[in-house]
C-alpha cells in the first residue's frame, strides 16, 4: 500500500497535490485547521472518484494525535509526507508586521513540518525508506537539510519544491495590485502543474532527495 500524508491538503496546492496522488493510487490523508466546507468538498470528490483517503481535521503544530497510529501509516510499504501547510496571511511592509502573526506562520511551516516528520520517521525506517517533501519557505529551508543529512543514509529521501507564485484562495485575499506586481516580477506557477510534478519526483527514484530543492 502506497500512503501519503498531505498537510494543508483541502485547498489551494495542496488540494491538487491530494487529488493527482489520489488518482495514482495512493491512500491519501488530507489535513486542513479550520475550513470545514473546503474539506466535506474534498471528501466528496474522493467519494465521488473512489479515490482511497481521508479528509483529518488536524493541528500539524500539536505534539500528539492519535492521527499517527493508523494502519494506513504504520503498515504501508510506500510512505510520503508532503508539508504543504501555511498559515493565512497578507503582504505587508516588514514595520508593518506585528509577532504573532509571524510566529503563526513560522510554527506552522517550520514546527508542523518537523513534527510531521518526526511522526513518520520511525515507520519510513521500519520500511526500509520514504519519502519527505517540504514545500519551500524561507524559514522552513534547513529543515530538509538536517532531515536529509541524518535520515538519508537509512533510505528516507528528502528534498523540498520551490512553487512560482499561484493564483490560490490563499492569495486571492491579497491586494490586487500586489498580487499584479508579483506575477510580473516573478516565476509563476499552476496548482495542478505543480502537483503533477511532485508526484513525478516523488515516484522518480533518480531524484536524490538529500535535501535539495527542485523549482516547479
Amino acid at each position: 500500500m502506497k500512503t501519503v500524508i498531505i498537510t494543508g491538503g483541502t485547498k489551494g496546492l495542496g488540494r491538487e497535490i491530494a487529488m493527482v496522488f489520489g488518482r495514482a493510487n495512493y491512500f491519501v490523508f488530507a489535513f486542513f485547521a479550520s475550513d470545514q466546507a473546503a474539506a466535506d468538498d474534498l471528501q466528496s470528490v474522493f467519494t465521488g472518484e473512489k479515490i482511497s483517503g481521508c479528509v483529518v481535521r488536524h493541528d500539524v503544530t500539536a505534539e500528539n494525535s492519535a492521527i499517527w497510529q493508523r494502519a494506513e501509516i504504520l503498515e504501508a510499504q510506500n510512505l510520503t509526507l508532503i508539508h504543504a501547510a501555511c498559515a493565512p496571511f497578507v503582504p505587508a511592509p516588514l514595520h508593518q508586521l506585528r509577532w504573532p502573526e509571524f510566529q503563526n506562520n513560522f510554527e506552522v511551516a517550520v514546527k508542523g513540518g518537523l513534527l510531521c516528520a518526526q511522526n513518520l520517521i520511525r515507520p519510513m525506517l521500519k520500511q526500509g525508506g520514504g519519502t519527505i517533501v517540504n514545500v519551500l519557505t524561507s524559514a522552513v529551508e534547513s529543515l530538509p537539510l538536517s532531515l536529509a543529512a541524518e535520515y538519508g543514509p537509512r533510505g528516507v529521501r528528502v528534498f523540498s519544491v520551490s512553487p512560482g507564485f499561484m493564483q490560490t484562495s490563499l492569495t486571492e485575499k491579497w491586494d490586487a495590485r500586489l498580487r499584479e506586481a508579483i506575477q510580473a516580477a516573478a516565476r509563476n506557477s499552476e496548482p495542478i502543474i505543480a502537483a503533477k510534478t511532485i508526484l513525478e519526483l516523488v515516484e522518480n527514484k533518480t531524484v536524490a532527495g538529500n535535501g535539495e530543492d527542485h523549482p516547479i
